[in-house]
């Protein structure tokens, strides 16, 4: 009975890597700036989706589908503020309505319409929702105000992901990894020890607070700003918005004032959006409340996005998603530890909205 038990716990944990895709949320679709009046074509929850923006500014997201013969829109080109497709020249306005067909008798079928997205703008995102639009509630959208806060400082990056995007959920909701596969990168010393910890669960939003009083904080997050020969509390917050919204708190202050705003913090926005369900975009930003004019912060943010969030998390992601169709043929036993915790019961909650979306 063990090893039936440690097989079906295996199969369940994988199951969540083959989970359908949550429709009904929202998505960053791409960082406002990547957007103009040119046509950009971008696959979401696997959908083809076009963006562009209209000639007065307004983002638009689209159907890259012509409803006739199925070209992409995106080989098209644009005229005004429409669409026309590349192939036989049907035009398509902003709503996704058909407004002009020049072949043979002129007359639009009524069937002739590309789908059309609720897209909203804000802080700098450009957001998408890919489910039932009625259900577009824009209160779900994850409060980042503090990019566009004049007393902080956000650096922006992003990159493609060859894995399922759990993977990187469960990655982020773990840092204990930190103390591993980021030691260099993150600059962590060899006494970093965990003093408290605490998982607090509310509607679809999880927060993972792990706290180390007494400590050295990482050389790396706070550099040469954090103040030298005295030890301080730092604290490695996670908060996670379904279905993979996350944004974590690192924060270094006098010993006893943890969290209460008066030491150092940096906040890591990570917005992780499906492509398919093995691939996933990754757009992320580091955001500061010190040094805000020092571009060798800003270099060492750079750096710290290339090494530890591109170079170590996604490497180790895709090698892990590369994998997971030889672990059942092989036998192998998946195992949980304390610090899976918040994964698993991100894993519950993503099941019980995916069930509902049936």
């Amino acid at each position: 009975m063990g090893d039936i038990g440690a097989n079906l716990e295996t199969a369940r944990l994988l199951e969540g890597y083959e989970r359908p895709l949550i429709r009904n949320a929202w998505y960053c679709a791409a960082w406002s700036h990547e957007v103009t009046q040119e046509m950009f074509p971008r696959r979401i929850l696997n959908m083809p989706i076009v963006l562009y923006r209209t000639e007065a500014g307004k983002a638009v997201a689209l159907l890259d589908i012509c409803p006739h013969k199925l070209a992409p829109m995106s080989q098209g080109k644009k005229v005004g503020d429409n669409l026309q497709c590349g192939y036989h020249g049907l035009e398509f306005d902003c709503s996704g309505a058909c407004v002009r067909n020049p072949q043979g008798d002129g007359r639009i079928p009524q069937e002739a319409k590309l789908r059309s997205f609720p897209l909203l703008e804000r802080y700098g995102v450009l957001w998408i929702w890919t489910g039932d639009p009625a259900r577009a509630d824009e209160s779900k959208i994850i409060d980042l105000r503090h990019f566009e806060d004049p007393a902080w400082r956000t650096i922006k990056g992003g990159h493609h992901v060859d894995c399922n995007y759990m993977l990187l959920v469960e990655n982020l909701l773990d840092l204990g990894h930190a103390l591993f596969l980021h030691k260099t990168s993150g600059g962590i010393s060899d006494d970093l020890v965990l003093s408290e910890t605490s998982i607090e669960q509310e509607g679809d939003m999880l927060r993972d607070l792990r706290l180390y009083r007494d400590a050295r904080p990482p050389a790396t997050i706070f550099g040469k700003y954090a103040p030298k020969g005295v030890r301080l509390d730092y604290n490695a917050d996670m908060l996670w918005v379904a279905p993979s919204m996350l944004m974590s708190h690192n924060g270094c202050s006098e010993t006893g004032r943890a969290r209460d705003g008066s030491g150092l913090s940096l906040r890591g926005t990570h917005l992780l959006t499906p492509e398919t369900q093995h691939t996933m975009h990754y757009f992320y930003g580091t955001s500061r409340n010190y040094a805000l004019d020092d571009p060798e912060i800003d270099e060492a943010y750079r750096r710290f996005q290339r090494d530890a969030l591109k170079a170590e998390d996604s490497r180790v992601s895709e090698a892990i998603d590369g994998l997971l169709g030889q672990t059942m043929a092989l036998g192998v036993r998946m195992v949980t530890l304390s610090t899976d915790v918040s994964g698993r019961r991100v894993n519950r909650m993503l099941d019980r909205m995916a069930e509902a979306e049936r």
